[in-house]
């Protein structure tokens, strides 16, 4: 079994009063979680009732140009519902080591999936950079979905609305793959780039974050023998690194 991320500093270094707003926060969240899954399960029926008549009405001869435009866009809408919720299940479901190799890149694609309404919403441009043929992640999917999202959702939320998101998936210099997030945001400061991945430290405005994201990231990128760096100037934005090494011949 592997040893809690909080065993990284004695119990007496970390704030009572923080600790167990957390603990508070993750149970709540666990449970949020699983009333979702039998909720997504609930919707994912009609769904496929919907499609599966869409797709009947559509094989009838002689239907107006304008109600077949229509099914067409139910159709569609109703797979659109389907593949989100899908994605959703995806993030909730327990991760298994054993589950086999992962495609790096088609898992950062499933997550940016996932925020396209967050992206949207913000009004930011998105781009997508994947080489192929790249080596595989030998287990740790929702592992790594979870670092993806935490690094995304940060260069949301500094961006605030507008700006562009750099996302890039390739072969590194080792042989194995480095995966690059980058904004257009304000940047971190020096003085606080060197305390970005201690636990509780944040440059957020209160309640907008518990401290916790960049913390929790480097050591899920460590648990799958990675390594996460950042590169940022004031005014000129911030890269997050992830390098993974070259695949155990």
């Amino acid at each position: 079994m592997k040893n809690s991320i909080f065993h990284t500093r004695s119990d007496a270094d970390l704030p009572d009063k923080a600790f167990l707003d957390l603990l508070a926060f993750n149970e709540k969240m666990a449970e949020l979680g699983r009333i979702s899954a039998g909720i997504i399960h609930e919707v994912n029926t009609p769904l496929s009732v919907i499609i599966s008549a869409a797709q009947l009405v559509m094989q009838e001869e002689g239907m107006p140009e304008a109600a077949l435009e229509m099914v067409e866009r139910i159709q569609q809408e109703a797979q659109r519902l389907s593949r989100m919720t899908r994605g959703i299940l995806s993030f909730a479901r327990r991760d298994d080591d054993s589950a086999g190799e992962i495609d790096i890149c088609r898992t950062i694609h499933e997550v940016v999936t996932f925020l396209k309404y967050e992206i949207g919403k913000r009004s930011v441009q998105v781009e997508e950079l994947y080489e192929e043929h790249l080596p595989l992640l030998p287990g740790g999917g929702n592992r790594l979905r979870q670092v993806i999202l935490n690094l995304t959702m940060n260069a949301l939320q500094a961006m605030g609305r507008g700006g562009r998101l750099s996302i890039s998936c390739s072969l590194g210099t080792n042989g194995g793959t480095d995966i690059r997030i980058s904004d257009t945001g304000p940047g971190i400061s020096p003085d606080s780039m060197a305390f970005i991945f201690d636990p509780f430290y944040t440059t957020k405005k209160e309640g907008e974050g518990t401290g916790l994201g960049l913390f929790v990231s480097r050591n899920l990128v460590t648990e799958l023998d990675g390594s996460l760096s950042a590169q940022s100037l004031p005014g000129a934005g911030t890269t997050f690194t992830i390098t993974f090494p070259p695949p155990v011949s």
